[in-house]
């Protein structure tokens, strides 16, 4: 296991990866919550998960930071790996911190997957202050937080207070990320029945790449990844992103 503060192995490493994948997960959430998709990924690919303070292995950290730490911090740790194949999958904040990442430096992608969330971050992302309605609202538009959870007042609150400092990084991370353009190979995946990003505004990435965006669209809402029917369309599309950057890149393991 990696013992990097940001990443961290979501899986065993193969002994000699084909490629690897890096998945950004969503506001308050840690890397462990996109295991459905990362499940059905080949064995062959190294699979490294982002975890930003204050959830899963760095629960007991403050859960604020700052958009040039998170991205320095990031650099540094992927630029210490081994020269592989790479493609980034952000989920929704997670979008935008890959996002962020492959405008500071390009070479660390060879691909990137950005999933529901636009270009300068969602509608939701825009306020300064969030009260609690605001938040519950939120919660109950994207779907997908454990009523239970909510019930209990001492992980209602960690959950809300996350969400509220996460929405506040995804607010800087989107206006800052609308000053570059993406030079890397890029789909935008997103759920057809999303309350929070439209699926009809996701073509807008066009806009802010240099590439040709290839939009696919699943059924579903905000956590349509998580959907254990579209686990394996995911699992696809990163396999296929991964797949033409090796084939770029003259690795034979992909020839077929």
């Amino acid at each position: 296991m990696s013992h990097d503060v940001w990443i961290a192995h979501m899986r065993e490493r193969p002994r000699q990866p084909a490629g690897r994948v890096i998945v950004f997960p969503h506001s308050g959430a840690g890397p462990n919550a996109l295991l459905p998709f990362v499940e059905r990924l080949p064995g062959a690919y190294e699979v490294l998960g982002v975890t930003l303070p204050g959830r899963e292995r760095r629960f007991g950290e403050t859960a604020e930071v700052a958009p040039s730490e998170l991205v320095a911090g990031l650099q540094q740790e992927l630029s210490a790996l081994d020269s592989c194949p790479t493609v980034f999958l952000g989920h929704s904040l997670g979008a935008s911190i890959a996002v962020a990442l492959a405008l500071a430096e390009p070479a660390l992608c060879s691909a990137l997957l950005v999933s529901a969330q636009l270009p300068g971050g969602s509608q939701i992302e825009r306020p300064a202050v969030w009260d609690e309605a605001d938040l519950l609202r939120i919660v109950d538009l994207g779907g997908g937080t454990p009523g239970e959870l909510l019930a209990d007042p001492t992980w209602r609150d960690h959950v809300l207070q996350l969400l509220r400092t996460d929405l506040q990084l995804g607010a800087q991370l989107g206006r800052q990320n609308l000053e570059g353009v993406l030079r890397v190979p890029l789909t935008v995946l997103g759920g057809a029945e999303d309350r929070l990003v439209s699926a009809d505004r996701l073509a807008s990435w066009q806009a802010h790449s240099t590439s040709d965006v290839q939009v696919k669209i699943l059924p579903g809402g905000h956590f349509y990844l998580l959907d254990p029917a579209n686990a394996d369309a995911v699992a696809a599309e990163i396999s296929a992103a991964l797949a033409s950057a090796a084939a770029g890149s003259g690795d034979s393991r992909f020839a077929r």
